[in-house]
């Protein structure tokens, strides 16, 4: 059953389940795609529906910018949405930074229309035939962890869930879903129930108490304990768990090729960035969250 405070049709059920799954912002570069969203947010604003506010960005590699540094800010991802191939093609390299740092973020792009005539959305541009291409996704599938194309209207909760599941289940990262413009105007079908409950996140996987217990050990014999690490999570829980540990043990911290920083400068443990000195007097290394802790022809460990 609907009323005129619930969504009619796809794009306002796609921004309302945005909210929910709580993504606050939507940063925008619109495009000729863009209708049945622009749309939904003045149907949204007229019946009162929570939907996210709209940011809209002069380029797509500011928006990505944003959407990267939010999440660095408050744990929580939000959503960009662009225009067709070449507003896609300006968002590589933030998806490259986003996926090189585990970013969990939601990339929508508007998709050529697939029909001529005969239905909302149907192509009105000589350059929506001018933007066909054979796989818009292809040229960021190697970066995301998910993509998908919006194939019904009535997807459009069901899609947010599933892709908010994938970039936030760890490793964190970026996802992908393609809108074209005739499921987004499609109006909702009977079946379709607003409010539906929000499916449960995947818990974060745990460490093997083993192998702590292990690393434990090896470290407790050590005579010269060296800790290498390149990143830690935005919320700083590895950085001030690390730094109470190298400052209760002696346990020097090397943040070799450093993405963000761990130790504070002012840390006593904290020995810079240069391996050199460090590894190969080394005889336990202890890895946190790093994916090239040294690079064999410029150091390695010693012998055993």
């Amino acid at each position: 059953m609907t009323s005129m405070t619930t969504p009619t049709f796809a794009a306002e059920g796609l921004l309302t389940r945005l909210k929910q799954h709580g993504i606050d912002y939507l940063f925008a570069n619109g495009g000729t795609d863009f209708a049945p969203i622009i749309e939904g947010y003045a149907n949204a604003s007229a019946k009162g529906l929570d939907v996210p506010q709209v940011v809209i960005v002069p380029h797509e590699t500011a928006a990505m910018g944003m959407a990267h540094g939010y999440y660095l800010a408050t744990g929580k991802p939000q959503a960009i949405m662009v225009h067709v191939n070449v507003g896609l093609g300006n968002c590589v390299m933030g998806i490259i930074n986003a996926a090189n740092e585990n970013i969990p973020m939601l990339v929508l792009s508007g998709r050529t229309p697939l029909t001529e005539f005969g239905r909302p959305g149907s192509r009105m541009s000589p350059v929506q035939y001018a933007q066909e291409m054979r796989d818009q996704a292809g040229m960021i599938r190697e970066l995301v962890k998910w993509d998908y194309e919006m194939r019904y209207g009535d997807q459009c909760d069901v899609l947010v869930d599933r892709a908010m599941a994938i970039a936030m289940s760890e490793p964190r990262g970026p996802v992908y879903l393609s809108l074209p413009r005739e499921p987004l105007a499609e109006s909702l079908g009977g079946d379709w129930a607003p409010g539906r409950a929000l499916p449960a996140q995947p818990s974060a996987p745990a460490p093997d108490a083993g192998a702590i217990r292990e690393a434990a050990r090896l470290l407790a014999a050590a005579k010269n304990p060296l800790v290498i690490c390149q990143r830690g999570d935005p919320e700083g829980k590895v950085g001030r768990a690390l730094g109470e540990l190298a400052a209760e043990f002696g346990l020097p911290v090397v943040e070799f090729a450093g993405v963000r920083n761990v130790l504070p400068t002012g840390h006593p443990m904290n020995c810079g960035y240069d391996l050199a000195g460090w590894l190969g007097e080394a005889d336990v290394v202890l890895a946190v969250d790093s994916q090239v802790p040294w690079i064999q022809r410029q150091a390695k460990p010693a012998q055993g």
